[in-house]
């Protein structure tokens, strides 16, 4: 890290680990998303995932970790508000044994009792490493940046996390709450800058009839090539399920 004119600390390229081999991918675990994206997400990439409530966003970071876990990559949940056997409650209706994963040491779901960047920081490294974590969700994103005052405090936290993740070669979902009718798809406005994909979930409203239909759309995803067409998803029994040839209300 280099010190600007001003003493300030900027973060420059060769503070970057290195790049992983190119086009390696991990698969979302989303049916109909992987196709879209060249085989998945880019491996060590930190994925923002946006959207308002009631979206999905929980269900797909937990329907990545499970993926994870069924092919053998053991994967860490932060969760910073719900405690975890209340999101394994929330997840049971769901065709997935996570009890399983977390006994055989392939999924750990972990809640700070410490509500401080840094010693959030080191329990995320601490879990990752100990389990040899190749996947990270972190929920919510937007309540761990909460609990810091100032907005240089916040963006800092930023880099230094992508950084700790990429260095540990671990591909990680961090999940941002917005606003309804918001144009923005985190709550400081910075985080889709630093991020390397940023995948948007919605409930698009039909002005015909009034009806709502969930949506996901790729906004960004760093070394792919892949559509800006917003499609429509179900949550079903395995999870998300996206629709990636319909047509929106068609």
């Amino acid at each position: 890290m280099k010190k600007s004119s001003n003493g300030s600390s900027k973060v420059s390229a060769a503070d970057d680990p290195d790049p992983p081999a190119k086009d390696v991918r991990v698969c979302t675990g989303v049916h109909g998303l992987d196709g879209l994206l060249g085989g998945g997400f880019p491996v060590g990439s930190f994925i923002l995932l946006s959207g308002t409530c009631g979206t999905g966003k929980s269900i797909m970071g937990m329907q990545f970790l499970y993926e994870g876990a069924e092919k053998g990559e053991p994967g860490v949940y932060l969760s910073m508000e719900e405690e975890p056997d209340r999101l394994i409650y929330d997840m049971s209706g769901f065709s997935w044994d996570l009890r399983k994963h977390m006994d055989e040491g392939r999924l750990v779901i972990a809640k700070p009792e410490i509500y401080e960047s840094d010693a959030i920081k080191r329990m995320i490294v601490d879990s990752v490493e100990r389990i040899g974590a190749k996947r990270l969700v972190i929920d919510s994103f937007t309540l761990l940046s909460s609990y810091l005052e100032h907005p240089f405090d916040v963006r800092k936290m930023v880099f230094d996390l992508s950084r700790e993740i990429k260095k540990l070669n671990c591909t990680a979902l961090a999940i941002s709450d917005v606003q309804e009718g918001t144009h923005s798809y985190s709550t400081n406005g910075f985080e889709e800058f630093v991020a390397d994909g940023v995948v948007v979930l919605s409930l698009t409203q039909a002005s015909a009839t009034g009806a709502y239909t969930r949506t996901l759309l790729v906004r960004k995803m760093r070394a792919t090539q892949h559509s800006l067409k917003l499609m429509p998803f179900k949550i079903e029994k395995g999870g998300l399920k996206l629709y990636p040839e319909a047509e929106l209300f068609g």
